[in-house]
């Protein structure tokens, strides 16, 4: 059986060739490994253990950590790049005076505070100020959805480390794709390739929990389940 699996796992893998279903076709090979692991979990375990197979999770969690936080670093090359001290002098020089009379000091390249949604971002021609703010919808979104997928995988992890850590790398690999769809050609509409995964695996892991510590409870029990 395992030898099939392999098998069906290189056939899939030839027939992905770059165009624009390849991120479809990696993702479903990718979730199919996932739930073949998931499907051989012995999800008769009661009690959490921390065992050999638990650091896989973790390496997981710390990579999607450190995604997101190279998410939030990708950040400043476009703001950098737009927010530059040429617009400064040429789009804020009001705005510059204004603020030396009141602070004691002038705005200088990346205009911080403003994160590319606030008054001096607004004087940016379209496609700069569209650059600026997928960059930061890109991380943002990425950090409104990263402490519920490290608890979950946490808890998840603790009672079937394996499953929860393949579905952790199709995480990785969808936010991945997220990023590049909503930052390519077509904006935000190229983001739906990596929505679709991002969001049922944490929607996944979320019923695990809940799953895992129902059974720790014994609740599923009493109620013949």
């Amino acid at each position: 059986e395992d030898g099939q699996n392999k098998r069906g796992y290189c056939v899939l893998l030839a027939d992905i060739h770059p165009g624009p279903t390849a991120n479809m076709k990696l993702l479903a090979l990718i979730t199919l490994m996932a739930s073949l692991q998931i499907a051989h979990a012995d999800f008769t375990t009661k009690q959490p253990t921390v065992g050999p197979e638990f650091g896989f999770v973790l390496v997981v969690v710390a990579c999607i950590c450190m995604q997101c936080t190279m998410t939030i670093f990708g950040t400043a090359s476009a703001r950098y790049k737009h927010l530059s001290v040429d617009f400064v002098k040429k789009s804020l020089q009001a705005e510059n005076d204004e603020l030396k009379k009141l602070a004691g000091y002038e705005l200088g390249r990346g205009c911080h505070p403003d994160n590319g949604m606030g008054r001096l971002a607004d004087k940016l021609p379209m496609d700069a100020w569209m650059e600026v703010n997928v960059a930061q919808r890109c991380a943002g979104n990425y950090l409104e959805a990263l402490t519920q997928i490290i608890v979950f995988m946490l808890i998840s992890g603790l009672f079937a480390p394996i499953p929860v850590a393949c579905v952790g790398v199709v995480y990785l690999i969808a936010r991945q794709i997220y990023t590049s769809g909503f930052k390519g050609s077509k904006g935000p509409g190229g983001r739906v390739y990596g929505f679709g995964p991002i969001a049922l695996s944490q929607f996944g892991l979320f019923l695990s929990s809940v799953f895992f510590g129902l059974r720790m409870t014994g609740l599923l029990d009493s109620l013949g389940l």
